[in-house]
C-alpha cells in the first residue's frame, strides 16, 4: 500500500463562490429557485434593467426593489403593513404563525463561536449549526427550528446609524429545516417560500403587490446554495437560502438545509411608523441618550432623510461623497446642513448599537484587546468614547448598559449576570484617556510635517495607535475622512486562510483503535499491534495504539515500535500516525510490539488534569468572563492562557494556587469521563464545554473534574495524584490574555526548595532573618539608587570640565576621549558647550571608547562635519549632535584629550 502527505485543493472564498455560481444559477433559474410556487402565488419573473438580477413580482416592473435600483425606501412615513408590532412582539408573531408547520423555537447561542474554530463571532444564525449539523454528521435539536440569534458583524460600521438597516449587533430571526436520509424529507424550496410569504402577507399584512422576491447566491461557513431575498418598500426584509453544496468540493451535501435569516430590527421597523429602526430597537436607551445629550432628531428631516438612507450604503455606492450630496439635494438641504443634523444623532444611534454589541460579547466571554476578535471590540468601544468626546455628550456610560439589560433582560436573562463588565469598561476608558493625549501629539506632528497625508496614513494610525476618524476630526474638522473608512480597514485585515497539510491514504484504512482511552493506565505496559500502512518511509499506521497523538495542547507520546524510536504522533480523521526514526526493519502487515514512555505520559496526565483544575479555579477567583485562550502541556511544565482584562495581582495568583492545592490535597476530585452526542453535551453543559477550543467530532468526550470540558486528552482518576502544583509565573503575554505557568509533583517541590535555598543564601550574606529580607533588600536598593545619582552627578561634572578645557584649547578641531557609554550624561554636557563652540567657530569631537562611537558638534561654517567624520566611520548620522558608528580606531588622532 502506497501513501503520501498531500496538499488540500484550494478552497474558493465566499465572494469567489458567489461570483462563480451567480451566472450559473441565473441561467438555470428554473432548477434552483421555487418558480412553481411563486407562479402559483401570482408572481412573475422579471430582469432588473439596472442591476441585471432576476426578480419576482405580482406586477410588471423594470427594476427590482434594491434601494439603489428603486431610489430609496418607500415605507417611511407610510407603513406598508396592517400590523403595528414592537421589537419582541414581532418575534412572538413569527413564532406563533410558524407553529402550524411544526417549527420549534430554541434559545440563542453565544456570540463567541467557541464550538466552531473557523469563526471568532457568530455572524449568522446558521453558524449555530455549522459545520457538523449542516454536514449531516450530527442531528439538529429539531428538524424544523426557529431561533432569535444575536449576531455580531464588524464590516459595516460606516453604515451603522445611517442606513437604518445596519447594526454591528442584531438579532437574526432564523428559519431552519434539515433534510437528509436519516431525518427524512421535510420542507424544501417550494414549501419554504410559501411559508415566509404567508407570514409576510397574512401575519404582518404586507400586500402581495408590495412584495418582491429576488434571486441570489449565498455562501458561508463552508457551504453555499441559491437564495431568495425578499423585499418590500425598497428594503430587504430577509434572505431564504437553500444550502445544498460543499464549498471545498462543490458537490451536493448529504443534508439539504433551508436557512432563512432576517434582521428582527428591520421587521419591527417595517411594522412601525418610526423614521428609523434604531428607535424601535432601543426605545429606553435612546430616550436616555436624547435627554442627556440635548440632541433630538428633527422628525421632519429624518423622515425625509431615511427615505434615501439606503442609497448611502458604502458597500454598494461607488462615490459615497457624491451620494451624500445627492441625498441632501433631494431633501432640500445643503450638505453642511444635512451633516449638522445627521452626525450627532448618528453618533447616538451608533453608541446604542455598539454598547449592545459589547454587552453580549463580554457576557459571552470576549474581551476588548489589540488582537483577534478583541480588536473589533476595542474598536467599537473607542468609537463610542470618540463620539462622546467629539460632541461633548455627558453620559453615565454604565447606565447605557443597565438600560440595555432592562430592555432585553426578560428575553435574555443571562445578561443580568454582569460579572466584571463594569470593571472592564472602566479600565478600557482609562486606557483610552491615556492614549488619547499621546495620539493628539502624534497627529500634531503628522499634520504639521511635510509628508503627504493619505487615507492609508490614517488607516495605519488607526491600526497601530487606535487613532479613530472621530479623533482626527476633533483635532482638525477640515480633514476629509471618507465615509467608508471602516470598510477600508476591514478589507485590509481580510486575509486568505492557509490550507494546511493533511495525511492522504490511497487505500482504505480503518480507524485506529485508541487503547489509551479504553485503558489509560494500561498504557504503562507494552502492547502488540499490526502495521497497516507506512507513509513516506517515516509514518506508521497501526490497527490499534496506546500512543496518544498531539492534541488539545497535550504533547504527543514517544516510545518505541519494535525497539525503533517513535518521535512524534499525529492524528487525522481518527487514524493515528506514528513517526518512527528508522522504518527500514518495519513492513506492512507486520506484527509489532510497542511501548510508550509511561513516566513521561503520566507526568503529562498530571499536567493536563492540573490544567483543567487551574482553569476552573481561575473562573471562580477572577470572574465569569474567564475563558481559556490556549494551553500547552509539555514534560516539565505547562501553561494556561486565560482571557482577562488586566495583569493578575500577587494575591490573585496566591489564591488560585491555594485553591488548586486544596482540591489536590484536602479535597481531591475524582474524574468522570463520558461520551455524549454533541447536541446532548451542549444541551446539558452549554457551549462552555469548549473551554479548550472546538473539537472536530460529532461525539464529544466530556471530562469532568471541577468543571466540564470537551477534551480529547489523557487524564488522572483523581486530582489527588497531582501531588502538588506550583504557579511559577503569571504574565500578560498580549492584550487581554494572561498566561499562568506552573509545575507539578517533584518538579514543584524542587522549585520551592530552590527558592528557599536562595532565601537562606540572602539571609547568611546579609546576616538577617528570613522575615527581615524584604526590608533589607529595600534598604540596599534605596542606597544603590542614591549612590547611582551621586556617580552620575560626578560623571557629569567631570565630563563638563574636560569638554570646557577642550573648547578653550587652541586647535580648530579638538578631540576628547571618554571611558563611558552614551548613557544620558554626555548629550546635555555637549549641548552646554554649543554656544561657546559657535562663538569661537570651533569643532569638538568626543570619542566614547566603551561604545565605541563619535559625537561631534561644530560652529565652523567652513567645515563639512559629515565629510570630516566619514574619515573615521562609514556610518554617520546627521543631527544637532552628529554621530558616527563603527569607528575605525586606527584612524583616530594621537593627541586626544583623555579623562
Amino acid at each position: 500500500m502506497s501513501s503520501q502527505i498531500q496538499q488540500e485543493p484550494k478552497i474558493l472564498s465566499d465572494k469567489e463562490i458567489k461570483k462563480k455560481m451567480k451566472p450559473i444559477f441565473h441561467k438555470n433559474y428554473q432548477k434552483f429557485y421555487p418558480v412553481d410556487k411563486l407562479d402559483t402565488l401570482g408572481f412573475k419573473r422579471n430582469i432588473c434593467t439596472n442591476c441585471g438580477r432576476g426578480f419576482w413580482s405580482t406586477v410588471d416592473r423594470e427594476v427590482c426593489d434594491e434601494s439603489v435600483c428603486v431610489g430609496g425606501y418607500r415605507f417611511i412615513g407610510k407603513p406598508l403593513t396592517t400590523k403595528r408590532l414592537g421589537y419582541k412582539e414581532t418575534w412572538d408573531a413569527y413564532v406563533d404563525i410558524f407553529k402550524q408547520w411544526d417549527y420549534k423555537p430554541i434559545k440563542r447561542y453565544p456570540v463567541v463561536s467557541r464550538w466552531y474554530d473557523a469563526l471568532e463571532f457568530t455572524a449568522a444564525g446558521i453558524n449555530v449549526f455549522q459545520p457538523y449539523i449542516v454536514q449531516g454528521k450530527q442531528d439538529p435539536p429539531y428538524q424544523r427550528v426557529l431561533e432569535p440569534q444575536m449576531c455580531l458583524r464588524f464590516n459595516d460600521l460606516d453604515n451603522v446609524g445611517i442606513t437604518g438597516t445596519h447594526y454591528s449587533a442584531f438579532i437574526m430571526v432564523g428559519q431552519h429545516v434539515f433534510n437528509s436520509k436519516k431525518l427524512g424529507e421535510s420542507y424544501w424550496i417550494e414549501d419554504g417560500i410559501e411559508q415566509i410569504y404567508i407570514f409576510l402577507n397574512k401575519r404582518l399584512g404586507i400586500s402581495s403587490h408590495d412584495l418582491i422576491f429576488m434571486e441570489d447566491v449565498w455562501s458561508g461557513g463552508g457551504n453555499y446554495g441559491p437564495s431568495m431575498e425578499f423585499f418590500a418598500g425598497g428594503m430587504e426584509l430577509g434572505n431564504q437560502v437553500y444550502i445544498q453544496f460543499d464549498s471545498a468540493t462543490m458537490e451536493q451535501l448529504d443534508t439539504r438545509v433551508i436557512d432563512m435569516g432576517a434582521g428582527l430590527e428591520r421587521w419591527s421597523w417595517f411594522c412601525s411608523d418610526k423614521p428609523t429602526s434604531y428607535e424601535t430597537t432601543f426605545p429606553l436607551v435612546l430616550n436616555y441618550l436624547y435627554n442627556q445629550s440635548g440632541y433630538k432628531p428633527n422628525k421632519d428631516i429624518w423622515t425625509h432623510f431615511m427615505k434615501y438612507a439606503g442609497l448611502l450604503n458604502v458597500d454598494e455606492t461607488d462615490n459615497i461623497s457624491e451620494s451624500w450630496k445627492e441625498v441632501a439635494k433631494k431633501i432640500g438641504l445643503t450638505k453642511k446642513e444635512l451633516d449638522k443634523e445627521i452626525y450627532p444623532i448618528r453618533a447616538l444611534y451608533t453608541i446604542a448599537d455598539h454598547t449592545r454589541n459589547l454587552l453580549f460579547a463580554i457576557r459571552d466571554g470576549a474581551l476588548p484587546s489589540n488582537v483577534g476578535g478583541g480588536y473589533n471590540l476595542r474598536n467599537i468601544l473607542r468609537r463610542c468614547y470618540s463620539f462622546i468626546d467629539e460632541f461633548e455628550f455627558k453620559f453615565d456610560f454604565h447606565k447605557i448598559f443597565e438600560l440595555h439589560i432592562e430592555e432585553l433582560g426578560e428575553w435574555f436573562p443571562e445578561l443580568k449576570e454582569t460579572g466584571s463588565l463594569y470593571d472592564i469598561l472602566d479600565l478600557e476608558k482609562k486606557r483610552y484617556s491615556e492614549t488619547t493625549e499621546k495620539n493628539k501629539k502624534s497627529l500634531k506632528r503628522l499634520l504639521k510635517g511635510k509628508t503627504k497625508v493619505t487615507i492609508d496614513t490614517f488607516i495605519d494610525l488607526y491600526d497601530s495607535q487606535g487613532i479613530t476618524p472621530e479623533l482626527v476630526k476633533q483635532y482638525d474638522p477640515t480633514i476629509d475622512i471618507p465615509h467608508d473608512f471602516y470598510l477600508r480597514v476591514q478589507e485590509r485585515h481580510e486575509q486568505k486562510k492557509v490550507v494546511e497539510k493533511t495525511f492522504k491514504l490511497t487505500s482504505s484504512v480503518p480507524k485506529t483503535k485508541q487503547l489509551y482511552y479504553e485503558n489509560t493506565y494500561g498504557s504503562k505496559k507494552s502492547f502488540k499491534a499490526n502495521i497497516l500502512d507506512i507513509i513516506n518511509n517515516e509514518w506508521i499506521v497501526l490497527d490499534k495504539t496506546h500512543f496518544y497523538p498531539e492534541g488539545g495542547g497535550q504533547a504527543a507520546d514517544i516510545g518505541t515500535i519494535n525497539s525503533e524510536k517513535v518521535i512524534d504522533v499525529q492524528s487525522d480523521s481518527d487514524i493515528i500516525f506514528h513517526k518512527v526514526k528508522k522504518t527500514t526493519k518495519l513492513k506492512i502487515n507486520q506484527k509489532i510490539t510497542a511501548q510508550i514512555d509511561w513516566f513521561r505520559r503520566y507526568e503529562l496526565m498530571k499536567l493536563h488534569s492540573g490544567t483543567h483544575l487551574v482553569n476552573a479555579v481561575a473562573y471562580d477567583v477572577l470572574g465569569k468572563h474567564i475563558f481559556q485562550a490556549g494551553a500547552k502541556k509539555s514534560p516539565g511544565k505547562a501553561h494556561l492562557d486565560l482571557t482577562h482584562f488586566k495583569s493578575l495581582t500577587q494575591d490573585e495568583i496566591d489564591e488560585i494556587e491555594r485553591r488548586v492545592n486544596y482540591y489536590i490535597n484536602s479535597e481531591p476530585i475524582k474524574s468522570t469521563i463520558k461520551i455524549y452526542p454533541r447536541d446532548q453535551a451542549e444541551a446539558k453543559f452549554s457551549t462552555s464545554i469548549y473551554a479548550g477550543g472546538a473539537i472536530p467530532s460529532t461525539n464529544l468526550r466530556i471530562v469532568s473534574f471541577k468543571d466540564n470540558e470537551a477534551c480529547s486528552g489523557t487524564h488522572l482518576n483523581s486530582t489527588g495524584e497531582i501531588g502538588f502544583l506550583k504557579i511559577t509565573s503569571a504574565e500578560r503575554i498580549q492584550d487581554g490574555i494572561v498566561r499562568l505557568t506552573y509545575v507539578i509533583g517533584q518538579t514543584a517541590v524542587q522549585r520551592v526548595q530552590k527558592q528557599e535555598s536562595l532565601l537562606r543564601d540572602l539571609s547568611e550574606i546579609w546576616k538577617v532573618g528570613f522575615d527581615d529580607i524584604p526590608k533589607t533588600g529595600i534598604k540596599f536598593f534605596e542606597e544603590w539608587k542614591k549612590l547611582g545619582k551621586e556617580v552620575k552627578s560626578l560623571q557629569t561634572s567631570l565630563i563638563s570640565s574636560v569638554l570646557k578645557t577642550a573648547v578653550e584649547g587652541k586647535k580648530d578641531i579638538e578631540w576628547v576621549q571618554l571611558p563611558f557609554r552614551d548613557q544620558g550624561a554626555i548629550n546635555p554636557a555637549l549641548e552646554n558647550q554649543l554656544d561657546s563652540i559657535k562663538a569661537k567657530s570651533k569643532t569638538l569631537v568626543v570619542y566614547l571608547e566603551s561604545s565605541p562611537i563619535l559625537l561631534a558638534i561644530s560652529g565652523d561654517p567652513n567645515l563639512n562635519l559629515v565629510e570630516y567624520l566619514q574619515k573615521f566611520s562609514k556610518n554617520v548620522k546627521e543631527g544637532k549632535i552628529m554621530r558616527a558608528y563603527q569607528v575605525d580606531k586606527s584612524s583616530l588622532p594621537e593627541d586626544i584629550i583623555k579623562l
